[in-house]
């Protein structure tokens, strides 16, 4: 098995700090947005325009970006607790070596690329296409 250099290590390790810190920012930036002018311009004008079809669908949006950095968030935090152990940069399917590319492209990676793909497509199958 090949493990990380030490210079590899604190690369990563610096990488997930400093997304930590982005996604702590936006997720703070977002959750502050409620009072902002804007927002209050925003909610007037779906007032005013009765569209609340709209309004809910924008209000879906923020969540959902809101809730997908949360996880981001989590995925990173988990990431920096483990990445001092074994497991960190092992494959939890295959128990083969992620590759240091991919970890440098997403640190918080917990499978390799193959099956990262293999379960992406699993969990595409499941469900249908909507519009």
């Amino acid at each position: 098995m090949r493990y990380l250099t030490i210079e590899q290590r604190e690369s990563l390790v610096k990488a997930l700090k400093s997304r930590s810190s982005v996604l702590v920012g936006e997720i703070a930036a977002a959750l502050r947005q409620k009072d902002t002018p804007e927002s209050i311009h925003l909610a007037n004008r779906f007032e005013e325009v009765r569209e609340e079809a709209l309004a809910d669908l924008e209000l879906a949006l923020d969540i959902a970006a809101v809730e997908r950095d949360i996880a981001e968030l989590r995925r990173v935090t988990e990431a920096q607790s483990r990445i001092h152990t074994p497991e960190y940069g092992v494959c939890a399917d295959c128990s083969e070596v992620i590759p240091y590319t991919r970890l440098q492209a997403e640190p918080s990676a917990v499978r390799c690329i193959a099956c990262q793909r293999a379960r992406e497509e699993r969990a595409g199958k499941g469900t249908p296409p909507s519009l």
